[in-house]
């Protein structure tokens, strides 16, 4: 899957090619994403897996829950505050860059991992 990834996507960015980020933003249709046939295959797999034959458990949808409770605060504080994110992060979100920060929030919370951020926000689960 991920050799279907980077090839297709490797081949829809030579038909694109693009000459700056806004072109990819502004493409008319998905730059990153499988082929046709791998594509398939993920919906069919996914198809068979959910939700007949993945068991579904309360406690499953309740640690859901926890989790976005735990994260909600995040958003909102290191958006208002970009120095509130480690400086690697912050630096990356310019002075007045209104539309950029948002975008950077998101990535830094997505690429949270659950110790990290009940470290790092204090949030109790």
């Amino acid at each position: 899957m991920i050799e279907d990834v980077i090839a297709e996507t490797s081949g829809r960015l030579q038909t694109l090619a693009p000459r700056s980020a806004d072109d990819v933003r502004h493409a008319d249709r998905q730059v990153v994403g499988f082929s046709a046939e791998m594509a398939a295959a993920d919906r069919a797999i996914k198809g068979f897996l959910y939700p007949a034959h993945v068991p579904s458990r309360p406690h499953h949808a309740h640690h859901g829950r926890r989790g976005a409770r735990g994260l909600r605060p995040c958003s909102p504080v290191t958006a208002q505050s970009p120095t509130d994110m480690p400086a690697e992060w912050a630096q990356t979100v310019e002075a007045g860059d209104e539309a950029g920060r948002p975008r950077r929030t998101a990535d830094f919370i997505a690429g949270m991992t659950d110790r990290y951020a009940l470290i790092e926000h204090g949030a109790a689960f």
